[in-house]
């Protein structure tokens, strides 16, 4: 019998032209790989901004109702409760400063007064962006968004009761409900937002 004898490897040899396309290639591949990974991300993030103005709409009343109605001063507090006059006494000897729960509340409450009071001020200048406008589907826009959204919640109105107001589809509502969004979106993050909303699904 004849000893085994190793298959012999097939040796590939690249002009240096053809290393320079291939190489070429790989880092036409990688950067367009890396392109798509970006923008995938820009558009996550822009989808995460889009959400956080919708649910900040949703929720708008409600927090409306908390950024006024919070108590944040002793004062308030004893407006609700007359018996808590003697609290007086116990803020002097500082039982309070080291409340964590309390501390909590105080940064929570001024944080929600200080994004409403910026929410308040964008929807302002959408209105007035809309309500100036010369294009008929950008007044009917604000009035979307002030029904579905910023009206007590007695008195919102859904999609379809909107479509009867104006005598239209109710598609219609839907994208002028998705557009206002999208505006709202750019008015509430500012620049990030202009940024993501160009590369948008």
């Amino acid at each position: 019998m004849g000893k085994n004898t190793p298959g012999k490897q097939k040796t590939v040899r690249l002009s240096e032209e053809e290393l320079k396309e291939l190489c070429q290639k790989a880092v036409e591949d990688g950067v367009s790989k890396y392109i798509t990974v970006q923008n995938q991300k820009k558009k996550q993030e822009w989808r995460g901004l889009l959400f956080r103005t919708k649910k900040l709409l949703e929720n708008y009343t409600k927090l409306k109702d908390y950024a006024e109605q919070a108590v944040v001063t002793l004062e308030q507090a004893e407006e609700v409760d007359e018996t808590l006059v003697n609290m007086d006494v116990l803020m002097k000897f500082k039982l309070f400063e080291d409340d964590k729960t309390l501390h909590r509340q105080l940064r929570g409450v001024n944080a929600v007064k200080f994004i409403m009071a910026h929410v308040d001020r964008m929807l302002e200048v959408y209105k007035s962006n809309c309500l100036n406008s010369s294009q008929e589907v950008m007044h009917r826009r604000w009035f979307v968004i002030e029904y579905m959204y910023l009206e007590r919640e007695d008195a919102k109105k859904t999609t379809k009761e909107i479509a009867e107001i104006y005598q239209t589809d109710i598609s219609n509502i839907q994208k002028d409900a998705k557009e206002a969004r999208n505006d709202l979106t750019t008015l509430f993050f500012g620049l990030d937002a202009m940024v993501l909303y160009e590369i948008r699904d």
